[in-house]
C-alpha cells in the first residue's frame, strides 16, 4: 500500500520567542560588554544616535544566524497516510547537540516518530483533521526541548477538504 504524503511539518531548535530573545541579549553583551566602564557613555551616545551601531547590530544579527524561520529548523515530520491512520516520517540534524549554524544537512531518521494514529471511520472532514492533529500532538511529546511549527498546517487545515484528500490516496 502507497503512503500518500500530504504535509511537511518544520521543527525547531527552539521557539521564535526565545531565539531572538538570546539573540538580542548576545548582541547586547557585544555591544555594551558586561563590566566595561564605557557602557554608561556607549548607551548615552546611542540614545542620542539610534543609527550609532546600527552597522553591528546589523553584522552581529546576521552572524548570530539571521531570520528564525528559515534558519532554524532542524527537522521535518512527513505527514502522509498509511490505510487508515496518520503518520509521520521525521527528517532531521543528525548530530548529539544541535546548535544554532547556517550549515545543516537535513537527513532521513525514522519512517513512523509518534505512534500511528486511526482515522475515525466513518470519515469526516472533522474527524481526519483532528486525528492529524492529535498525531502532531504526539510527535511534539516525542521531540522534547524542541518546537514543532504547525502554524501554517493550523491555519489551512480547517479549509482542506480531507475526505477527498484520504480518498484520492485510496484509488489505484
Amino acid at each position: 500500500m502507497a503512503s500518500r504524503y500530504f504535509f511537511d511539518i518544520p521543527v525547531y531548535r527552539l521557539p521564535e520567542e526565545r531565539y531572538y530573545r538570546e539573540r538580542d541579549k548576545y548582541i547586547e553583551g557585544v555591544v555594551y560588554p558586561e563590566g566595561s566602564p564605557f557602557n554608561e557613555a556607549m548607551r548615552a551616545k546611542e540614545a542620542a544616535d539610534p543609527h550609532h551601531n546600527i552597522a553591528i547590530r546589523d553584522h552581529l544579527q546576521h552572524t548570530y544566524g539571521g531570520c528564525w524561520r528559515f534558519n532554524e529548523i532542524i527537522g521535518y515530520i512527513r505527514l502522509h497516510f498509511l490505510g487508515s491512520q496518520v503518520r509521520g516520517e521525521y527528517y532531521g540534524v543528525r548530530k548529539q547537540r544541535v546548535v544554532r549554524t547556517r550549515t545543516k544537512t537535513l537527513e532521513y531518521q525514522t519512517w513512523k516518530l509518534a505512534p500511528e494514529i486511526d482515522i475515525p471511520y466513518p470519515q469526516t472532514n472533522d474527524g481526519i483533521f483532528e486525528a492529524v492533529r492529535r498525531y502532531l500532538k504526539a510527535c511534539r511529546k516525542e521531540l522534547p526541548g524542541r518546537y514543532v511549527d504547525t502554524e501554517l498546517f493550523e491555519g489551512v487545515g480547517k479549509h482542506i477538504d480531507w475526505c477527498s484528500l484520504f480518498a484520492e490516496g485510496e484509488r489505484p
